[in-house]
């Protein structure tokens, strides 16, 4: 599996030993909306790195039909790390937003890395260390900041991710979807955007949010 090697990118430093194994135990999957691969039973016996689309991670009050996305996983995240490093199946509500691949492992296996290769265990504590800060994040700004700043950080989010990651999280989301992401409503998101776009910060075309004045975003952010 050629691509695997490339792809996993930081990886490329571990040793020779190492590599072959990721080879030999890797798999390209494919998923779709109507998938079930990243089910708390799958999680219990495979690990996954998205190569590419889009995974929404999250929890749902269904008396009020209220959702909150704890994680949108994109080319580059993992799943599932609870799992990896407790063993015990996580029950949280996953749906495909994008189809997309993923290159999986047998969960064991990834343990079994971790125990032997120190770089391999780094790599891993730091993206864990990255998902808890984002967390950490997403729960202060549910509770301290008004959702216009909580949409502002997220637009910046995205593209600093564009430019990092060379993905758009939020291009073809819905509304309702990009709502999940911070914690309000649909009719939230419209009005903010709109007052947004009117105030020529942003343009909006085919469910593609363009920044056209990040200056004036930052601004923002520092008098609200």
């Amino acid at each position: 599996m050629p691509y695997l090697g490339s792809f996993l990118g930081p990886l490329d430093s571990l040793d020779e030993r190492l590599a072959s194994e990721f080879k030999e135990f890797g798999e390209i999957v494919n998923f779709d909306k109507n998938s079930t691969i990243f089910d708390s039973d799958n999680s219990l016996k495979w690990f996954y790195i998205i190569i590419n689309g889009k995974v929404k991670i999250y929890d749902i009050n269904f008396n009020t039909d209220r959702e909150q996305t704890l994680y949108l996983l994109i080319r580059g995240d993992m799943f599932d790390l609870i799992t990896l490093l407790d063993s015990n199946s996580h029950e949280l509500a996953v749906d495909i937003l994008e189809s997309g691949s993923a290159i999986r492992f047998p969960i064991d296996k990834v343990r079994e890395w971790m125990r032997i290769n120190i770089t391999f265990e780094q790599l891993i504590y730091r993206y864990i260390a990255m998902q808890m800060r984002n967390l950490e994040e997403l729960s202060l700004d549910l509770s301290l900041r008004e959702t216009k700043e909580r949409l502002l950080k997220l637009i910046l989010k995205n593209f600093e991710t564009i430019d990092q990651r060379g993905v758009d999280m939020l291009h073809n989301l819905s509304r309702s979807e990009i709502a999940n992401l911070i914690g309000t409503v649909r009719h939230i998101i419209d009005k903010h955007l709109k007052s947004l776009k009117n105030d020529n910060i942003i343009d909006i075309e085919n469910r593609k949010i363009s920044l056209k004045n990040a200056k004036k975003v930052l601004d923002m952010l520092t008098s609200l």
